[in-house]
């Protein structure tokens, strides 16, 4: 309190009427016995356990999974556009390879992936992730948006309308981390169910949501997750770097399997939705009526029978 005086005098006088207007205020000088009270130190030392980070996990998976929903649209309609407009057969008639196109596909999408995939770590990590290692962070980020664009690559060969598949790509790529409601209660992330975490993990989505949690729990202790201490835990961040390269691997494979599998798999939709109208379209059969059939010769003894 108190603004006057310099010295120890003039903050004891300030104290001691502070003091003596709680005793009249409180006691009413009466000698009344008064609440016992207790010194604390401040500032208060810092927290074991900040509970922000609890939510923290699902809240960097679900802006960086946003933020890529645009860049997944984008492939998917160029690749079933080019598809469409029977660009591509124009390229590999003209002497292009497969494997060129694909090279070229990879590096001109991915590096609108991969920018992403920095500028988030770099404006996440240092606030959220301060005490990890920002290089294990942003492989996190780089290999979650490698993942996702193989699963982009797999999913297009499944359309044959651009359009539809910027609508429904992304729809279908957010649904897949709706699996992380499995894996938390209250907020946090789960202890154990190892086996189902690995098998969840196989969604790029869900992979990038498990370690992003476990990245926030150790932040929550202060702790934070280094090169060294990356193996630790019974799901560790290691094994999320790791399924998220084999996610990268299996997506990329089953893109290019599928892409080879041609006009077939663009026209399954159509084709499940026909035979859906089919059978739901279908008549009733109908029992047969029991009709008494006249012999082959009646009309001719109808004819042949003299008049009454």
């Amino acid at each position: 309190p108190g603004g006057g005086g310099g010295g120890g005098g003039g903050g004891g006088s300030d104290s001691e009427a502070l003091i003596a207007a709680l005793t009249q205020a409180l006691g009413g000088g009466g000698g009344e016995d008064l609440p016992v009270a207790y010194g604390l130190p401040y500032p208060v030392p810092p927290s074991s356990h900040a509970a922000f980070f609890d939510l923290a996990g699902p809240l960097v998976g679900l802006l960086v999974l946003f933020s890529l929903l645009l860049p997944v649209a984008a492939v998917l309609r160029a690749l079933v556009a080019e598809k469409e407009w029977k660009l591509r057969e124009a390229l590999l008639i003209g002497g292009a390879g497969r494997g060129a196109y694909f090279s070229s596909l990879l590096l001109s999408h991915g590096a609108a992936f991969l920018l992403v995939a920095l500028l988030s770590s770099s404006l996440i990590a240092p606030s959220c992730f301060a005490h990890s290692a920002p290089s294990l962070v942003r492989a996190l980020f780089v290999l979650f948006a490698l993942a996702s664009l193989c699963f982009a690559f797999a999913l297009a060969p499944f359309f044959s309308s651009a359009r539809l598949a910027a609508l429904v790509g992304p729809l279908a790529f957010f649904l897949t981390s709706q699996l992380f409601n499995l894996f938390e209660r209250d907020g946090s992330l789960l202890e154990g169910e190892v086996r189902a975490k690995a098998l969840a993990s196989l969604l790029p989505a869900m992979a990038f949501y498990l370690g992003a949690s476990q990245l926030a729990q150790q932040e929550g202790v202060q702790r934070g997750v280094s090169w060294s201490t990356m193996w630790e835990g019974d799901f560790p961040l290691a094994a999320t770097l790791a399924i998220l390269l084999l996610d990268a691997a299996l997506y990329a494979a089953a893109g290019w399997y599928l892409d080879r599998a041609g006009r077939s798999l663009s026209q399954l939709p159509v084709r499940l939705a026909t035979a859906l109208r089919s059978l739901c379209s279908r008549p009733t059969p109908r029992r047969a009526s029991r009709v008494a059939l006249a012999p082959p010769d009646a009309p001719q003894r109808a004819e042949a029978a003299p008049p009454p």
